[in-house]
């Protein structure tokens, strides 16, 4: 017997009074409250339900009450007895008897633990491996249930074997992604081998044949048949395979070859690795937030969105990009990103790349009109510049290093794998003399596999990444004062064991744990900047910061993010069909340490910089404030295969959040210029306080998903797929508590007078009117309804396999949000009242000019307290249509082909900003803000489109062409302008709609030329000859948008990357 009490295992323990251990039934009892004595009956699948009975006995009602907190709940797990020969025979067992009559196989006791943390515990879980099923008659069509169905490949120790069904089915479950030999054995049957069949990460591929009877023994082998349309399942995305990865020309990270995919937009443009070191976003079907990081099946997402650390790409198997039709083990509604990594093979393998890049072999794209100081092009844009564009901001000089290798330590028994990558990059920023550096480490990837026996298999894997950013945000805006100096690391580790408990049943337990060291700290101690060391200042109209000021954001930032996940896959046949359950759970107890500080405390906001002075910001630092989460999650999906061409698609997913704080103090610094200030606001801002531990959100919530797969000709060749579900947003420590933590960076911004004109505070008496809380916790309260936000997707997808190996995909995504959340000022929303109309200069941002605007019908607000509350805006809603087409070949016959086309009708608030920035240039941002004026144009529709073709074709004599054709619409936008208003004081509105104009389209072409030779001991080297942005396109990416009195508006801040020449090499054997 095992007693599980909170999801930790006790062996030993005494049977649960009053029930009888040594009772044989069919099904488990379930405890539900045995004083009112009710009781359930759990079905279990019939392998398990012949051998183990479950007693589960809550102390007191909650479901998912934490370890650490809360009541108690037991579960009882208990295996009958069974006779041994010795009772049989009439005599009393001896010793070794009794304890056969309890024993079990470890490998079955594990999975009753294992159940009875499915049952126990209550998050998210994504497959990474993929599924073989099929159909098994003879000649004569008739169905054959006893055929022995064996999957072999490079990428298991052992085979797997999957037996056929009464109805001929057969499932081959958990294959992790490679190229297999699939063999179907009968007596009195010729054996049928097929050969190189792909199976990659979260797809299903139907196999079915048909043997002959064997008049001889022999085995008939099919070769390059493989499957390429999943008639089953409803998902759609894309697989980076070993092609894609590897024979393609790519910046060598996720973003640059998510950039590829169908259905991503990209909000940054890379050539040749340009964007190294800085993550570049993407949206899926319109949605850009919510999306999940999975490596190896351990969730390293940031935050709720962000990928945190970069990749060791050459480690790298293959990884998938979904972002529609995901059931009930993807939690979110953005985009699923799952990587697994090599594993190393019965075989010793391995491989060198590295490649380099110049100055010489970097060509000048900087445009004719901007070569001109004040020239404009034909969209508008110009240079300020003295001189002109010199030089645009192309890379400097970068090398990249990737070496691997795996093997056997014990053939068919145990493997490991390494992998290091060293990537390093110098890069130029516009007109600027110093270089920014991103340095890029993986000191290690290492992964092993021990398999324990034919059905159970341990993995244990881990990986360190680093990266140095010394002058990280360096640009226009930000001079090298105000860059700031990263030196950040990250480790992700995982424990895996793995278990056939049948041919039916397959359990996988996952532990493991994700930290993450962020900090940002000033130029000062890095030593790139020496000063003489001002407080900040920044200009209203452009962002613009000081010469010799800080930035306005330094952490040293600490992430930790232990988990798990169980999930039991479980075959059943005759119920109306065959059903693939899977039934799951997972974990996380997230950890955020911030610790934030700012150098002199306040910041100055200037209306002209360092001329003009407005306003003044105060912050609460130094401060650490530490925020927490904690997540869980029970789903259960059923992939019901009703007959040969329908299969059903079932889901339901629980998840339950819990967000709190610690005890905690913060100690603020001040000002010394307020010393002595009567103001309560800075007084309380600057004052010692002891926060004592708080839960403010507690949220439960149900999504269900279905679908549906219709095999059109039963032939697998075209599928209809539908799809309907509901994702609810995740949260993280930043997410909900740190919103109302007291200790958190908190600043409060005023109107201030300079008084003697020195552009220095000297005083409270200098300070005006208390504008705003412009961020941090300060006086937020939780709103005690708040709903968590809410995603629905509607998808119709169809797919034809025009001709063996090709298929063609037409799809219709429609996503939505609601009841997103976020800071509402509630005691001031409303008092917007007071009509005040405002000039606008025009472009120019002169009044009196030709192109003046007119007026501007605008409101400020009467005199209110500050009521902030964290809650779900009633017009904070989004809608997302796409439509997309797509053709995609596999490697073969010495070519391959990816195409796509993608357009998204977007719907929803949209945000400004004096600066479009060069990673979000293409695509357009959602954003609320409370404030009626930054909310005018109300709810608006814009529109986004690309298209994309990706091919490979390997000619005679091993010589290797291949290339990406990537187009991208440009983002609309409106020209937006900084105000004052006597009371609400400077708020940036826009002043044309977000249709009002669009961005430069983007067009990259990239080629690559590459020969393998064939050496001694079947070593391949491979020459390679890269060439990015062949057509040295110099287009915009980023530009000044906000009306500034020094004419700066359109003003290019960057361009797209030249042309550029990589010379790589890679060596495998």
């Amino acid at each position: 017997m095992v007693r599980v009490i909170n999801g930790l295992t006790m062996a030993g323990c005494p049977w649960p009074p009053g029930r009888d251990a040594a009772a044989e039934r069919a099904f488990a009892t379930y405890v539900v409250n045995p004083t009112l004595r009710r009781t359930a009956t759990l079905s279990l699948p019939h392998s398990l339900s012949h051998f183990v009975h479950v007693f589960y006995t809550p102390i007191c009602p909650p479901i998912f009450a934490p370890a650490t907190h809360g009541p108690t709940w037991e579960l009882w797990l208990v295996w009958p007895r069974r006779r041994s020969e010795a009772a049989k025979a009439g005599r009393s067992p001896r010793r070794r008897d009794r304890m056969n009559a309890l024993s079990l196989s470890a490998s079955r006791r594990f999975a009753v633990c294992a159940l009875g943390v499915l049952l126990a515990a209550p998050a998210t879980a994504q497959d990474f491996r993929g599924r073989i099923t099929g159909v098994v008659a003879d000649s004569s069509g008739a169905l054959l249930p006893g055929v022995t169905v064996t999957a072999e490949s490079p990428a298991r120790i052992q085979p797997q074997v999957a037996v056929t069904d009464q109805d001929g089915t057969y499932r081959l479950i958990a294959l992790p992604p490679g190229v297999y030999d699939v063999t179907f054995e009968l007596e009195g049957f010729q054996t049928l081998k097929h050969e190189g069949v792909r199976v990659v990460i979260n797809t299903t591929l139907t196999l079915n044949t048909s043997l002959d009877v064997a008049s001889l023994a022999e085995t008939v082998t099919v070769s390059g048949e493989s499957p390429i349309v999943d008639t089953t399942t409803t998902g759609v995305g894309t697989n980076f395979v070993k092609e894609l990865l590897t024979e393609i020309p790519n910046a060598r990270d996720v973003w640059a070859a998510m950039s590829q995919s169908a259905a991503i937009q990209v909000t940054g443009f890379d050539v040749g690795g340009s964007h190294t070191g800085t993550q570049t976003g993407y949206m899926t079907y319109g949605v850009n937030q919510q999306n999940t990081t999975r490596l190896e099946g351990i969730n390293t997402t940031e935050g709720t969105n962000a990928n945190a650390g970069y990749f060791d790409f050459g480690s790298f198997e293959e990884f998938q990009i979904g972002g529609a039709g995901n059931m009930a083990d993807q939690d979110t509604p953005g985009a699923s990103l799952n990587v697994t990594v090599k594993s190393g093979g019965d075989d010793f393998s391995g491989s060198w790349y590295s490649d380099w890049e110049g100055d010489r072999t970097i060509s000048d794209n900087v445009p004719g009109a901007f070569r001109t100081e004040g020239e404009r092009d034909g969209d508008g844009f110009f240079t300020r510049e003295e001189d002109g564009l010199q030089r645009g901001n192309p890379i400097d000089r970068q090398y990249d290093i990737n070496a691997d290798l795996g093997g056997p330590i014990y053939r068919g028994k145990a493997w490991f794998y390494y992998s290091y990558r060293l990537n390093d990059q110098y890069k130029n920023v516009l007109n600027f003399d110093e270089l920014a550096r991103s340095k890029l480490t993986n000191p290690f990837t290492v992964k092993g596999t021990y398999q324990l026996n034919r059905n159970n298999q341990l993995i244990g894997y881990a990986n360190k990444r680093e990266k140095l950013q010394a002058l990280r945000d360096l640009g226009q805006n930000v001079p090298v004062s105000a860059a700031r100096f990263q030196s950040s690391r990250n480790y992700v580790y995982k424990a895996e064991w793995t278990s056939v408990l049948s041919d039916r049943l397959f359990l996988d337990v996952i532990a493991g744990t994700w930290r993450n060291f962020f900090p940002l700290r000033p130029t000062t101690e890095s030593g790139a900047f020496a000063g003489p060391y001002v407080p900040g200042r920044l200009d209203l109209s452009t962002g613009a910061r000081l010469d010799g000021g800080p930035h306005t954001l330094y952490q040293d930032q600490q992430r930790e993010k232990p988990q798990f996940s169980v999930s039991l896959t479980y075959d059943k046949s005759g119920w109306i069909g065959s059903h693939n359950f899977k039934l799951g759970t997972d974990g996380r107890w997230e950890t955020r340490t911030f610790f934030a500080d700012q150098p002199f405390n306040h910041v100055y906001y200037d209306e002209v910089l360092n001329t003009i002075p407005s306003e003044v910001e105060f912050y609460n630092t130094p401060n650490e404030s530490d925020n927490r989460v904690n997540a869980f999650a029970v789903y259960l999906n059923d992939n019901w295969r009703i007959s040969d061409r329908v299969t059903l698609n079932l889901g339901l997913r629980l998840d339950r959040y819990r967000d709190f704080w610690p005890d905690q103090l913060v100690t603020p610094e001040g000002v010394p210029a307020l010393a002595g200030t009567s103001d309560e606001r800075l007084m309380e801002l600057f004052s010692e306080q002891q926060v004592p531990g708080e839960t403010v959100s507690r949220s439960t919530t149900v999504a269900p998903r279905v679908g549906l797969a219709y095999d059109l000709r039963g032939d697998g060749r075209s599928v209809l797929k539908v799809f309907w579900g509901r994702f609810y947003f995740n949260s993280a420590p930043d997410t909900v508590a740190a919103e109302a933590n007291p200790v958190g960076r908190t600043r409060l911004r005023y109107d201030w007078t300079d008084l003697n004109g020195n552009l220095v505070l000297d005083g409270p008496a200098e300070l005006e009117s208390f504008l705003r809380t412009v961020a941090g916790p300060s006086g937020v309260t939780i709103d005690p309804d708040l709903d968590r936000p809410v995603s629905q997707e509607i998808s119709a997808h169809f797919e034809r396999e025009v001709v063996r190996g090709l298929s063609a995909r037409a799809s219709y995504v429609y996503k939505n949000i609601r009841d997103e959340w976020d800071v509402v000022d509630l005691g001031r929303i409303a008092t917007y009242t007071l009509p005040i109309e405002q000039t606008d200069p025009g472009p120019d941002g002169q009044s009196g000019t030709a192109d003046d605007g007119g007026t501007i019908a605008l409101f400020d607000r009467a005199p209110a307290e500050e009521n902030r509350v964290f809650t779900n805006p009633a017009d904070n809603d989004a809608d997302y249509h796409t439509l997309e087409l797509g053709v995609n070949r596999r490697f073969r016959d010495r070519w391959m082909l990816l195409a796509s086309f993608g357009y998204t009708w977007l719907e929803q608030l949209y945000g400004t900003g004096s600066d479009t920035g060069a990673l979000s240039s293409a695509g357009n941002n959602k954003d609320y803000d409370w404030r009626p004026n930054l909310r005018r144009f109300g709810r608006e529709q814009t529109t986004i489109w690309n298209y994309k073709i990706i091919g490979r074709y390997v000619a005679p004599w091993a010589v290797g062409i291949s290339g990406s054709y990537k187009v991208q619409s440009g983002r609309q936008w409106g020209r937006s302008l900084n105000v004052s208003l006597p009371e609400a004081g400077s708020e940036t509105i826009r002043v044309e709609p977000a249709t009002a104009n669009r961005a430069p389209n983007v067009a990259i072409l990239d080629l690559r030329f590459d020969k393998t030779f064939t050496l001694a001991g079947g070593v391949r080297l491979t020459p390679m000859l890269d060439i990015f942005n062949l057509a040295n396109a110099g287009t915009v990416t980023a530009f000044r948008n906000a009306t500034a009195s020094n004419g700066s508006f359109q003003e290019v801040t960057a361009l797209l990357d030249p042309r550029i020449v990589r010379f790589g090499v890679r060596l495998q054997f």
